[in-house]
């Protein structure tokens, strides 16, 4: 079979002098400076002309000057394009729905047991005077005891001087209502409670008010953005980058009252509890241009 060249003989080649190239046959007398024109390819049209070869095509430098006009485009899109980056912050306060209450029972004896049976029987009482508070029953830990030797420091002997023995014991629990908070310290502080921490207030609406405190942080970052944006003499655009800071416990606001009268010993003192505020951060980068 004879070889094809785009469909022509190759023969050609020995018949008519052309040349079989990877795109057609180009013909001629390439010596005296001629040139012809094969049937053009995808490539473009080939040429032969004192010798040199060359590929012409039109839309060739079509592409190049579309490539260049995009590139011209592009840059100055570069150019105008801006980020302002700004932060908002939200707070949303709540009232508290419960407390965490905490408190110990401490007693110091000659020997260990006697030590353990004394806060034993204290914090025994504790626990019956609990039970007939609004509490939530699940919540309540009184399962952790401490018992050690203690000494002093003797000027005199110039050396540590044993004391006796320690026990501690520590019970926690979730006040429910607050309005019996006056009522559960002083049962505490009546039935033997040695020391009684300061209640750890909270709500169950906490990550509500953090959505909330989301929302008011991301209106107060556009706010200052078109402020910024303004200034400049730049139009806002759409958020480009929007980034959560870590989200913190609530803090508890105590309530700035006047000091309350003097009441009957008889009656609860009464706790009015202040406000937890719940806040978030946010950062936004926001596209702006001229």
């Amino acid at each position: 079979m004879t070889p094809k060249c785009d469909g022509v003989s190759s023969s050609a080649n020995t018949l008519d002098g052309c040349r079989c190239l990877s795109f057609g046959f180009v013909c001629g007398n390439t010596a005296e400076g001629t040139e012809t024109y094969p049937e053009q390819s995808q490539f473009g049209t080939p040429r032969i002309k004192d010798g040199v070869f060359t590929m012409a095509k039109a839309g060739f430098q079509r592409n190049v000057l579309l490539l260049l006009v995009f590139s011209v485009a592009m840059f100055s899109a570069c150019l105008g394009a801006q980020t302002l980056s700004v932060e908002g912050k939200g707070t949303v306060e709540i009232a508290p729905e419960y407390a965490r209450i905490s408190a110990s029972v401490s007693h110091t004896a000659d020997s260990a047991p006697v030590a353990q049976a004394t806060v034993d029987r204290i914090v025994s009482k504790l626990l019956a005077g609990i039970e007939e508070l609004p509490v939530d029953a699940s919540s309540i830990d009184a399962g952790k005891i401490n018992i050690q030797p203690r000494y002093r420091w003797s000027p005199r002997l110039k050396t540590q001087e044993f004391q006796g023995y320690e026990a501690t014991r520590v019970l926690g629990f979730r006040l429910i209502s607050l309005e019996s908070l006056g009522e559960t310290l002083q049962m505490l502080s009546e039935q033997g409670a040695t020391a009684v921490q300061p209640p750890q207030y909270g709500s169950a609406r906490t990550d509500d008010a953090r959505s909330r405190a989301l929302v008011i942080a991301y209106d107060n970052a556009k706010l200052d953005a078109n402020s910024l944006a303004s200034a400049a003499g730049l139009a806002l655009g759409p958020p480009a980058k929007i980034s959560v800071g870590s989200q913190r416990p609530p803090i508890f606001r105590p309530a700035h009252r006047a000091a309350p009268v003097a009441m009957d010993a008889e009656i609860a003192p009464r706790y009015e509890p202040g406000q937890l505020s719940v806040s978030a951060t946010v950062s936004v980068v926001f596209s702006a241009s001229q």
